[in-house]
């Protein structure tokens, strides 16, 4: 996804274009969330995953042949559909081989691995210039290895079952503050997939500087997720993600303000990854609070539904704040999204009184698919005391 930004910034398209190629990407995602999970249920998680993944294989060397906008377009489209179906098998198959008492620990150990793979892979930029086909060859080389011990596996696959649907409408009268705030972090993390390698870009003019960069924004991202988690089971999911939307601010002032201080400016990108993804998980575990037992599979899959609409809707709007504000316009946006969240909960907080917790903070990577909090541990102990 970083690469893409670039490439589109190296032929000289505008950020509407580049958020256009995002946009498409999690409209993909989004579409394959709610549709693949079927097919999954007739032939199997082995031949799902060796179909997509050779899917996702193709549409890299397609986008490696030649350059144009549209075709880009769709094949960032295809390819969040196959990361989509990818996302889907891997997880439900880690959470359905799992226990009650494993499965918080299986997820654990998913999530470290998917972002620690995450941020690796941006110092793939390293790699030659975004003229070459090779990044795309080394791409699609890492999707065909990951088939081989998938289709290796002595051991059953899992049976699966498709999930249901849910009136997102409805969702929103049951937990307003969890839907905004959900809708909220996929604005801001769409855009900041999408549009911060631009940013870091035009303020270094070093494309090495871009993958550290990234890298460091999603380390952040790993290592304040779950002592901030933690500390929403104390004080409250409100005012943790009140304080999230504040430091957010405080901190897309700072970059605006020390742009030109590039060292400092490291320091506080680390800090506003952090912040950044934490809000997703503290929001679907916040509207899980006030949902019934019988109300949580729906509703954390209308959930991840919302976060996808907020993906595809921020690189666009982000985009077009930067069109009319440069380089710090990509803050201005976040400052403004965060304003608006943050007064958001804090009315809601001031006209209903907190609720304590039942369900403890468990953490979610932010590419979970319906399948995933289908299965997550949560619902199945809530289900079982019911």
């Amino acid at each position: 996804m970083t690469f893409t930004a670039l490439a589109v910034n190296e032929a000289q398209y505008s950020e509407l274009v580049v958020g256009a190629m995002t946009t498409a990407f999690y409209l993909g995602l989004g579409i394959a969330s709610f549709s693949v999970d079927k097919l999954i249920s007739s032939v199997g998680h082995i031949r799902v995953f060796a179909a997509f993944t050779a899917g996702l294989a193709i549409v890299t060397l397609c986008q490696g042949l030649f350059f144009d906008p549209i075709f880009w377009f769709a094949m960032r489209f295809a390819a969040g559909f196959f990361t989509a179906g990818l996302f889907i098998v891997v997880e439900s198959w880690l959470l359905l081989i799992g226990g009650v008492q494993t499965r918080g620990r299986i997820l654990a150990f998913y999530m470290i691995a998917f972002y620690a793979a995450q941020s690796l892979g941006q110092l793939l930029l390293y790699l030659p210039d975004v003229n070459v086909l090779l990044p795309y060859v080394v791409a699609a080389l890492l999707c065909s290895l990951s088939i081989i011990p998938m289709t290796l596996l002595r051991i059953q696959a899992p049976t699966f079952e498709p999930h249901s649907q849910l009136n997102i409408i409805e969702l929103f009268k049951l937990a307003p503050s969890g839907w905004l705030s959900c809708l909220c972090s996929g604005l801001v993390l769409g855009a900041l997939y999408g549009l911060m390698p631009i940013f870091i870009l035009q303020k270094t003019m070093n494309q090495d500087y871009v993958s550290w960069m990234m890298a460091l924004i999603i380390w952040g991202g790993m290592l304040l997720q779950y002592p901030i988690g933690r500390l929403s089971d104390y004080l409250g999911r409100r005012s943790v993600l009140i304080g999230i939307c504040l430091m957010i601010l405080t901190l897309s002032i700072l970059i605006i303000l020390v742009s030109d201080q590039w060292t400092l400016v490291a320091v506080l990108l680390f800090l506003f990854g952090g912040f950044s993804f934490t809000i997703y998980p503290v929001s679907i575990t916040m509207a899980c609070d006030v949902l019934t037992d019988r109300q949580i599979v729906p509703a954390t899959q209308g959930l991840v539904f919302v976060y996808s609409l907020g993906s595809i809707s921020g690189p666009l709007l982000a985009s077009g704040v930067l069109y009319f504000a440069s380089n710090n316009g990509l803050f201005i946006y976040y400052l403004v999204i965060s304003l608006i969240l943050m007064g958001f909960i804090s009315v809601r907080k001031w006209q209903t009184p907190r609720r304590v917790p039942e369900t403890k903070f468990l953490s979610t990577p932010q590419t979970a698919t319906p399948t995933a909090v289908e299965l997550d541990p949560r619902i199945e102990s809530e289900s079982t005391k019911s």
